[in-house]
């Protein structure tokens, strides 16, 4: 049957090469679904044979002219056109041949070998896109093709004229009959040559100006020739797209279907992502399959051409993009380097990894807005690591106070993804980048806090200094402190005696507070110096000072 319908398809292609049809054409390429009889083959073989015994007929006229023939240019010639008829005819018998017997007729006919060369294919592939476009620019090269000759033809007139002006001049000058006569030939011959070009000139002049007013507008050319082409191709091309839409949807529903039938809430493993990933690649390669096939059966070459040369191009540039591209499928696989449920650092901020697929959740519950959504090959190049039992996700939240590592303090506004905005003690509001915020290692003092001072004595008081005074200071600053930062907000306060220095006793102060006294942390170091300067005085101990002592030999 398969033989039958190729030997067919073969006599329609050239019957209708005999009408000079399109539609001839078209016709015998859906022949064999027309149901074969007898009679119909036989008014087949009825127009080969008609066809045949007219080459035979031309064949044999040539061959009695080259008989004849007594000039070599000519039998040669004869000789050309006779072989090519020859030809013709060979291969419209192989066609009466393939018809009459239904059979396949490969295994009888020399096949000749051929090297693939993928420059001629491509050539091919090309040939009637470079047809369309050279089509739809006929009308502008034909302008430029005139205005080229007109500047040639104007240039070989103008020098035309000025021999003819040359040799005006050397005929009012004297010379001898001779010299006189040759001058006034070649005068004559000159004028001829401009007269030509002039007349020349003048013939394509009209012709240029007669198509650039008969030329439509930019626009107009390019709606004439959208409007003929989706008169020509727009049937084909709807198809395509209808195609494509029918095979990208229909896998995407049966994603949806499979999905839906997933029990919810159940653990995504391996085959179920491997399933997820092939339905997406199949919609689109199925998709681009579909448009192509139907560009194949409506014969439209130039949008086949074209969807081939954006697959081949699509191709090429993934070549360079390989490697990234393999890790991206790993990472929607949920078997690279950032995997589900995991720590990652992304733009310098921590985030949980949600959920991986053709789309990256990520999540920081602490931050406004904290969840990301965005494409997973960002992720590529990056990893993550399985989350601690009580990992920090950010050091505050808004509402807490926090000290900077430059010693700034202030209490957090808001903090989102992008920034962190910080209102210090006065009413100076600072906006800091998210990573540069973390940068600065900031403090959250809402848990406590501890303020560190230093305090110097004179050595005079050398035998009070381990015992009596550290007791005293500590008395005093628990008496006293609470009018600052208020007694619910102290925890604890330690004096001891830190370093014996050049011309000091130094002691540090160590003020452990609660969280509801960071307002007030600012005042808390000044107020220890003012506490213990006035338990000095009282007390008559003397703050020493920096002294410089000069030694003679």
């Amino acid at each position: 049957m398969m033989r039958r319908f190729s030997a067919r398809l073969a006599a329609g292609l050239f019957a209708g090469w005999l009408a000079g049809s399109s539609f001839a054409q078209s016709a015998s390429e859906y022949a064999g679904e027309v149901p074969d009889t007898g009679q119909e083959t036989l008014q087949s073989l009825e127009a080969l044979q008609r066809a045949l015994a007219m080459k035979e007929a031309e064949a044999a006229g040539f061959q009695e002219q080259l008989a004849a023939a007594s000039d070599d240019l000519m039998r040669d010639d004869l000789r050309r056109r006779l072989q090519e008829v020859r030809a013709a005819i060979e291969e419209q018998r192989r066609q009466f041949d393939g018809f009459a017997v239904d059979i396949d007729l490969s295994p009888f006919s020399p096949q000749k070998e051929s090297k693939f060369d993928w420059q001629e294919q491509i050539g091919k592939l090309l040939e009637p896109i470079l047809a369309e476009f050279e089509n739809a620019t006929a009308e502008s090269r034909i302008i430029g093709q005139l205005r080229a000759q007109l500047a040639d033809v104007r240039k070989r007139r103008d020098l035309a004229g000025q021999a003819v002006s040359n040799l005006d001049t050397l005929l009012t000058q004297p010379a001898s009959p001779e010299l006189q006569t040759r001058l006034h030939n070649r005068q004559e011959a000159w004028k001829r040559i401009y007269e030509e070009a002039n007349n020349e000139f003048s013939a394509l002049d009209i012709q240029l100006q007669s198509r650039l007013a008969a030329r439509e507008s930019v626009l107009d050319q390019t709606t004439a020739y959208a409007k003929n082409f989706f008169k020509t191709r727009g049937l084909n091309l709807l198809l395509g797209v209808v195609a494509f839409c029918a095979v990208f949807f229909g896998f995407r529903l049966g994603e949806h279907v499979v999905r839906k039938l997933r029990r919810r809430g159940a653990e995504k493993h391996l085959s179920s992502r491997l399933t997820t990933l092939l339905f997406h690649v199949f919609s689109v390669l199925g998709g681009l399959a579909a448009m192509m096939l139907v560009f194949n059966m409506a014969g439209d070459w130039f949008l086949l051409g074209i969807v081939i040369i954006f697959l081949v191009g699509v191709g090429w540039a993934s070549i360079n993009t390989l490697p990234q591209q393999v890790e991206t499928i790993k990472l929607m696989l949920n078997i690279g380097a950032v995997r589900e449920g995991e720590y990652l650092v992304y733009d310098g901020t921590p985030y949980r990894v949600d959920a991986l697929g053709f789309s990256a959740h990520l999540n920081n519950p602490r931050l406004d807005g904290g969840t990301r959504l965005l494409p997973v090959k960002y992720l590529v190049g990056m990893t993550s690591r399985p989350v601690g039992p009580s990992e920090a996700w950010f050091p505050c939240e808004a509402g807490d106070w926090v000290e900077l590592a430059d010693g700034r303090i202030g209490i957090v506004i808001s903090q989102t993804p992008a920034a962190v905005e910080l209102l210090a003690p006065g009413g100076e509001k600072t906006m800091f980048p998210t990573p540069a915020f973390l940068g600065l290692q900031p403090k959250n003092l809402m848990g406590g806090f501890r303020v560190v001072s230093t305090f110097g004595l004179d050595y005079r008081h050398q035998a009070e200094a381990t015992t009596g005074i550290p007791s005293t200071m500590r008395d005093n600053l628990r008496t006293a402190l609470p009018e600052t930062v208020g007694p619910e907000n102290i925890a604890d306060i330690q004096v001891f005696l830190s370093r014996a220095g050049e011309s000091a006793l130094e002691y540090t102060i160590w003020i452990d507070l609660k969280g509801a006294a960071a307002p007030q942390s600012v005042r808390v170091p000044g107020a220890v110096q003012q506490i213990l300067v006035e338990l000095c005085n009282a007390n008559g101990w003397t703050i020493p000072f920096t002294q410089i002592r000069i030694h003679q030999a």
